[in-house]
């Protein structure tokens, strides 16, 4: 009867700390920036995260940044630019995969609308999700995480038309997008 109870006690404590026992804890800091957003979509990303908790490869991170998206023009839309403060958490599961929810909220601009000709000055709120894998080298000192993931627009105080495509004929309004990432980190 002890053997058994011996055998279960083990095995009950390699199942719960599966995770624990395989993967060093890492630096608390880090920061990042995206290293593809300048190219496409024209907009720069830089945040600072923050490991909350630690168990093994189990891992939560708060993230806190800034996005600004460069005035570029948009066919069905007119000149549009963004500023806006980010927020959200990174959750591990196993070494590097991890899945991540995150807002903005900020000014959002468009200016000359393509068929108005007015400007819109709008409070912004995107929320998106990711799904990715941090690469680590250097020592675990540097990192890459590509990230895939989609967004959406869920308040803007001050919409403005947008249109199905450049015959300017059918309203659409926002809708949600695939968006990519390729942050780049430094762990201090």
């Amino acid at each position: 009867m002890k053997k058994h109870i011996i055998i279960i006690g083990i095995v009950s404590l390699l199942t719960t700390n599966l995770f624990a026992q395989t993967e060093p804890k890492e630096s608390k800091y880090s920061i990042e920036t995206d290293i593809l957003w300048p190219f496409f979509p024209g907009a720069s990303r830089t945040q600072l995260a923050v490991t909350l908790w630690q168990n093994g490869q189990l891992r939560g991170d708060v993230l806190v940044g800034v996005n600004f998206l460069f005035p570029n023009d948009r066919e069905t839309e007119g000149r549009f630019a963004d500023y806006s403060l980010v927020t959200g958490y990174r959750q591990y599961f196993w070494k590097g995969f991890h899945l991540e929810f995150s807002q903005s909220t900020g000014l959002g601009v468009l200016q000359n609308h393509v068929t108005t000709g007015k400007t819109y000055r709008s409070f912004d709120w995107a929320m998106t999700g990711y799904i990715g894998y941090k690469f680590r080298f250097a020592k675990n000192k540097l990192y890459i995480i590509p990230q895939f993931g989609i967004e959406g627009v869920v308040y803007k105080s001050n919409p403005w038309p947008i249109y199905e495509d450049k015959t300017l004929t059918k309203e659409v309004g926002e809708s949600p997008f695939m968006l990519g990432s390729l942050r780049f980190g430094y762990t201090f």
